[in-house]
């Protein structure tokens, strides 16, 4: 067995970011302790670094250098150490997101990577977001091992009646409008009330990647809470600590949700943390939430990412129904110590210290430049013609885009039936003749009204219920770019497109919606 000399920079340069201040030490403790086993020899070193200690390094001669995260300060040190060090010994990188940001933070770095250098991401979904940068790359997912440092439940968790539960930022790709929506459609179309409560704080960070901004979402939300009716429903919490979560959401009944789309989603600690306390989640099936469905069957409802014109989207339908499922089995499943005990050892630091223990072992490829794919390249001129900051996509309709959406979860095209009565969200609007969209993620766009465009259809508009006529071509355009969806009947157990214990299964299907001869709609009609 050969004895690496392992170099570790780190840093706390993203200690500002929430879930890297709690991610980061974890793979920290993972190289210490391969540090205290016979397989390497590990030497960390935090950058900043003080004068000479470059110069030990080079006396320490690693084999292998590793890059906890990518941050301007690693990254000055790691190119030093390339053009200095003879031989170029390979480097382990790990990945958080970056690849989605079109490698933002590397600059200059990922011009010098070569093939025999390694990244390490949290996900498979990261992983592949990865390889669309780098084609040739070696890419391996490993999850971070949060669980040692969580609160657990001990003992049996009876099913009780439980509330909702949002942890994490209040941001635009988060897409908590959405989910208000569902919890509007929840209780307009089956009566009932499922509490919401939100912890987080508002980051106004927007879209970056697609240079996109909102005007103060968190007041937004607030105002969207009351235009559904959800005041008495959803309370907002605002930041809270960890440890409190722990004490009062995480280790409590209630089911978690996660409506997320957001474009760096790699991994999901607040998501793991309530399923390995035996809660019911449901979110997306988007970057790092779709692995847990290998370890938490029972807990875990996924919520299909749907392609569209303009991106990703998720029918707030389908979410109504998840919700309505993950309720309903917090309420009547409970899920046993034995089987946790087994879903937390594949995050736990005694695994994941192995399975990197594995990447010294991995035969390295040719000490040649690492090729970038067309994509990438292209993405390198789009940030120098933007000016050279985080936008790097047209907006959410780029087809380059369309690509990493694919790789953390982008599936099936929405669809348009001519014979279903279509509802508008409340952030498409009818104004003086001009259909707007202010989409506090997707961004805003219009649509001029021309009556003489084919046959209309009906719709109607979400919350007022007033019902409007809209041309053929436009409904069209609105449905596959995610703007129209059709509200089912009332019915039982909600399950149309939804995946539980791993498996899709299905709903019947809601009334054809009538068209615009209908005198019973058509009356109420508002003509554009």
């Amino acid at each position: 067995m050969s004895h690496d000399r392992v170099l570790v920079l780190t840093t706390g340069e993203k200690d500002w970011w929430w879930s890297m201040a709690e991610v980061l030490p974890t793979v920290e403790r993972v190289w210490t302790a391969i540090g205290r086993s016979d397989r390497a020899e590990v030497r960390m070193l935090r950058v900043p670094l003080v004068p000479d200690v470059v110069e030990e390094v080079l006396v320490f001669a690693p084999t292998r250098i590793v890059l906890t995260v990518v941050t301007p300060g690693t990254i000055e040190v790691a190119t030093l150490l390339r053009q200095r060090m003879a031989g170029r010994p390979p480097m382990i990188l790990y990945m958080y997101g970056d690849a989605t940001e079109g490698l933002h933070a590397f600059g200059g770095f990922a011009d010098i990577l070569t093939e025999r250098d390694m990244f390490v991401c949290s996900s498979e979904a990261d992983a592949a977001a990865t390889r669309r940068c780098f084609p040739r790359a070696d890419v391996v997912a490993i999850p971070f091992p949060l669980v040692d440092q969580f609160v657990l439940n001990r003992g049996p968790q009876g099913p009780v009646p439980v509330r909702l539960a949002y942890v994490g930022r209040v941001s635009e790709q988060k897409n908590l409008h959405t989910l208000l929506l569902a919890l509007w459609i929840v209780r307009a179309v089956h009566g009932e009330t499922p509490g919401l409560d939100v912890y987080g704080a508002v980051d106004g960070l927007g879209s970056p990647n697609m240079g996109l901004t909102f005007p103060d979402y968190g007041e937004y939300l607030r105002r969207l809470t009351k235009r559904l009716g959800l005041e008495d429903t959803v309370t907002w919490h605002g930041f809270m600590p960890r440890d409190w979560l722990f004490d009062h959401v995480h280790t409590a009944p209630h089911a978690m949700v996660s409506p997320s789309l957001h474009s760096d989603e790699n991994f999901g600690s607040s998501v793991l943390a309530s399923l390995v306390n035996g809660q019911q989640v449901v979110t997306t099936e988007w970057g790092g939430h779709v692995a847990y469905r290998q370890w938490f069957p029972e807990q875990l409802t996924l919520v299909p990412v749907h392609r569209t014109t303009t991106g990703p989207a998720i029918d707030p339908v389908a979410l109504a129904d998840a919700i309505r499922l993950a309720v309903g089995r917090a309420s009547t499943v409970s899920v046993s110590d034995a089987d946790l005990d087994r879903a937390r050892t594949a995050f736990s630091e005694r695994i994941v210290v192995g399975r990197t223990l594995a990447l010294l072992d991995r035969p390295g490829g040719d000490a040649v430049p690492m090729a970038k794919s067309p994509e990438q390249r292209h993405l390198d001129r789009q940030r120098a013609r933007f000016g050279g900051g985080r936008k790097i996509f047209e907006d959410y309709a780029d087809p380059v885009a369309r690509l990493f959406f694919e790789a953390y979860g982008m599936r099936a095209a929405l669809t348009f039936d001519a014979g279903e009565s279509y509802v508008l969200p409340p952030w498409v609007e009818l104004v003086d003749g001009v259909l707007r969209v202010d989409d506090p993620h997707r961004g805003s766009t219009s649509y001029p009204v021309e009556t003489e465009a084919g046959e209309p259809l009906i719709l109607t508009a979400c919350p007022s219920m007033d019902t409007l006529r809209l041309p053929l071509p436009l409904v069209e355009a609105l449905v596959t770019s995610g703007y129209a969806f059709v509200l089912p009947r009332a019915t039982g157990p909600a399950t149309r497109d939804v995946e539980a214990d791993g498996q899709r299964v299905g709903m019947a299907r809601p009334d054809p919606g009538r068209r615009a001869t209908d005198p019973q709609r058509g009356d109420r009609s508002v003509r554009a």
